[in-house]
């Protein structure tokens, strides 16, 4: 879908800047990392002053994509001077503050100019430009559709292959609902300019650890049914991952598998962190998961959404979210 107004306020933006900082949501994936990519290339195809900080180091399966180092993990002592002096701040794949942890003061303090680019509902107010399309499929998308708009010219293999990740991720490659003709007329002009689609999967889907593969196994092994088979639900331990020397951010798309059940129409999925339990949520039609996210602080998708919960035991957080489950299946 076209937004010449969001498009519009991109191009004033660049033209009128030098120094920009571009970050994404902690624990990145394919989209958040993809579109940041994407456009700090761009930007230093402008010669502009552009640099990416994350709080989260980017997950073991993304770090191909990031051939030039362009990616640094945000250093407060080292850092904070960067996003305190920039012209432009841009948070993508992310509408919440509180989604930037250890970037959130400095990117609040900032007297720079602040942007979102997201497609994601109900963004909070901190921002002075939303460059939001909630149709798009993938932050990647709108990147995408404001470089266009910028110069057609200007796209090329390096920028189209951090949007067709984004792209690729955040449809489930290319098999959500929000998936049409116009994301595959889209990604096939990044196959034109070049990007090696079996190189994108394989990198993020198919270069397993051992322990990886074996903690799927454990997890699958030990799917549960609710609600006469409509629910599933997956729990991963803090002792399983360190078992399997396995960190957080590999067992994201676990959830998928756990869903891939006959009849099942919901699935809930939790990991035992330190300090909490994060907990993923996915749907099938119309039952909006991101109604029972918003219940612990969470949110995203009507399909797809998570909270992160810290200080609760991981047994009574199962316990509590799955009797609140009940209340957005169909009767």
């Amino acid at each position: 879908m076209e937004h010449p107004e969001l498009t519009g306020i991109f191009r004033e933006l660049v033209d009128a800047n030098k120094k920009f900082v571009l970050t994404t949501h902690v624990n990145p994936d394919g989209d958040g990392l993809g579109s940041e990519l994407a456009l700090n290339r761009f930007l230093n195809k402008l010669g502009k002053q552009s640099v990416i900080l994350n709080h989260s180091e980017t997950p073991s399966n993304h770090t191909f994509l990031d051939y030039d180092n362009e990616i640094r993990t945000f250093d407060p002592g080292k850092d904070a001077g960067l996003i305190l002096e920039a012209d432009v701040l841009i948070a993508l794949d992310m509408n919440n503050p509180g989604r930037l942890r250890s970037l959130e003061k400095y990117f609040l303090e900032s007297r720079a100019k602040k942007v979102i680019i997201d497609h994601h509902l109900e963004a909070d107010d901190f921002v002075d430009y939303q460059l939001i399309d909630l149709d798009s499929p993938a932050t990647a998308e709108i990147v995408y559709r404001c470089i266009l708009a910028y110069g057609p010219h200007l796209l090329d293999k390096r920028i189209a292959e951090g949007l067709y990740t984004g792209i690729m991720t955040d449809t489930g490659s290319f098999r959500f609902p929000r998936t049409d003709g116009e994301v595959h007329r889209i990604t096939g002009h990044l196959l034109d300019l070049g990007v090696d689609p079996f190189y994108i999967y394989h990198n993020i889907y198919e270069e397993n650890s051992l322990g990886r593969t074996r903690l799927l196994g454990e997890m699958l092994s030990n799917v549960g049914l609710a609600y006469d088979g409509r629910v599933s639900h997956a729990v991963i331990t803090l002792e399983q991952l360190k078992r399997n020397d396995v960190v957080p951010d590999d067992v994201d798309n676990f959830i998928n598998q756990a869903g891939a059940i006959a009849g099942v129409v919901v699935t809930l999925f939790f990991l035992e962190l330190e300090d909490g339990v994060k907990i993923s949520f996915r749907s099938k039609g119309d039952i909006p998961v991101n109604e029972l996210a918003k219940l612990y602080g969470g949110g995203g998708h009507k399909n797809a959404s998570g909270a992160r919960l810290t200080g609760v035991k991981l047994d009574e957080t199962v316990r509590k979210v799955l009797a609140e489950t009940g209340r957005i299946l169909p009767k």
